[in-house]
């Protein structure tokens, strides 16, 4: 049990978003945990890609879910909520401690849409590491198809080159994750012989991502690049709330993919 402290808010340090954009799609994100201590549906509006949902008024009672050997970031609306978050986590014994300044107001950059319940629901019958790596590459195989697709009917020689590398991005993991899946799976069918998802990482719909091409076909460079980093953002959020909400060894399992995926975002920052 850890004895109630006087907190400081001299002791809470700011971060400006920029600095949690580089924590989120670079190799330091392990050293943090980022909090959203906003309401559900605020959460479920849109959020930070792999935030920790755990709202202000339920943050007394979950503390415990914290790794306190981490760096905690907390953010809400504006700066206000998050902070007396940090306060209440720092009177709690927690060690470094970060609120946004001017919270997702004040966030520039990818947002994810979703409940935090989605990530359950959605591999709600995937029980074992053969299963999820197995419908890990159908996804990665259904992402592919859909950069390769959309290019192919597009003239654009910019736009079609940058979806093409995206395309090729995709093969790459895939044979990643083939390969992890024959390690632990030697009788697999090929990969060529398994069918790729109706579903993108992230669990976006493929079907529905054609029908907004087609409504309004991306004119410049920057709208697929976007297009694109929304899809990585959600793969993200998506298989680092997995991690979160399951057992060993599985936890590692989505903590590579969410890992691979802020690669991803990454790599599309740096074309933006």
């Amino acid at each position: 049990m850890v004895t109630s402290l006087t907190c400081s808010v001299d002791t809470i340090k700011d971060i400006a978003p920029e600095e949690v954009w580089d924590i989120i799609r670079g190799e330091k994100k392990e050293e943090y945990i980022v909090v959203d201590v906003r309401t559900p549906a605020e959460y479920e509006e849109e959020h930070l890609p792999g935030a920790r949902f755990i709202p202000l008024n339920e943050l007394d009672k979950r503390y415990s879910e914290l790794d306190r050997h981490k760096k905690i970031i907390t953010y809400c609306r504006s700066g206000m909520r998050s902070l007396g978050g940090a306060i209440l986590l720092c009177n709690q014994g927690f060690g470094e401690l970060y609120n946004m300044r001017g919270g997702i107001m004040n966030w520039p950059y990818e947002r994810v849409k979703g409940p935090p319940e989605e990530a359950k629901e959605f591999f709600k019958e995937i029980g074992e590491i053969k299963e999820l790596l197995l419908f890990a590459l159908q996804m990665e195989k259904a992402s592919r198809t859909f950069y390769h697709q959309v290019a192919e009917n597009l003239d654009e020689k910019e736009i079609v080159d940058v979806l093409t590398k995206l395309s090729q991005a995709e093969e790459k993991h895939m044979e990643v994750l083939y390969s992890r899946l024959k390690s632990i799976w030697p009788e697999a069918p090929p990969l060529e012989g398994i069918k790729e998802s109706e579903h993108m990482e992230g669990a976006i719909s493929v079907s529905h991502s054609f029908l907004v091409i087609e409504e309004e076909p991306p004119k410049e460079r920057i709208d697929i690049l976007e297009l694109a980093l929304e899809k990585e953002c959600k793969a993200y959020d998506l298989y680092q709330r997995m991690a979160e909400s399951v057992e060993l060894p599985l936890r590692e399992v989505f903590r590579d993919l969410a890992k691979q995926e802020r690669g991803h975002i990454n790599e599309l920052s740096r074309l933006l």
